[in-house]
C-alpha cells in the first residue's frame, strides 16, 4: 500500500508541475526573452546547490519545491531549444497528378528576345 501511495504522489506531482508549467508558458514565459543556456545553468544550480549547502532541508522543500523548479526550468530550456515545439514544415509546392485544383499546364518561362545583341554580333 505504501508503494501505491508513493506512485500516486509522483503522478500527482507530475500533473501539478506540468499544469503549472503550461500556465506559465501561456501567460509569462513566452514574453521573457532570455538565452536558453542561462535557463539550463539556473536549472542545474537549483538542482545541485541546495542539496550541497542546506543539509537539514525540510521534506517539502526537498521533495516538491526544488524538483518542481528544476523540472519547470528544464522544460523551459527544452522549449527554447525547440525539442518540445511543433516541427516547422517547409512549404513545398509539389503537385500531384490526381489533384483537381491544379489541372493547369505547367508554365514555361522563356527568355525575352534581345534584338540589340544580334546587331552587335554581325560586325
Amino acid at each position: 500500500m505504501n508503494t501505491f501511495l508513493q506512485i500516486l504522489s509522483i503522478i500527482a506531482f507530475s500533473i501539478v508541475v506540468l499544469v503549472v508549467y503550461n500556465v506559465l508558458k501561456a501567460y509569462v514565459l513566452h514574453k521573457i526573452k532570455i538565452n536558453k543556456w542561462i535557463i539550463l545553468a539556473a536549472a542545474l544550480i537549483i538542482f545541485i546547490v541546495p542539496m550541497a549547502l542546506w543539509q537539514n532541508m525540510p521534506i517539502y522543500m526537498s521533495r516538491y519545491i526544488i524538483p518542481g523548479l528544476f523540472v519547470m526550468l528544464f522544460l523551459w530550456f527544452m522549449d527554447l531549444s525547440g525539442f518540445l515545439g511543433k516541427r516547422k514544415t517547409t512549404n513545398t509546392n509539389y503537385t500531384t497528378n490526381s489533384s483537381k485544383k491544379n489541372k493547369k499546364p505547367d508554365v514555361i518561362i522563356r527568355p525575352k528576345a534581345k534584338p540589340n545583341r544580334v546587331k552587335n554580333m554581325k560586325k
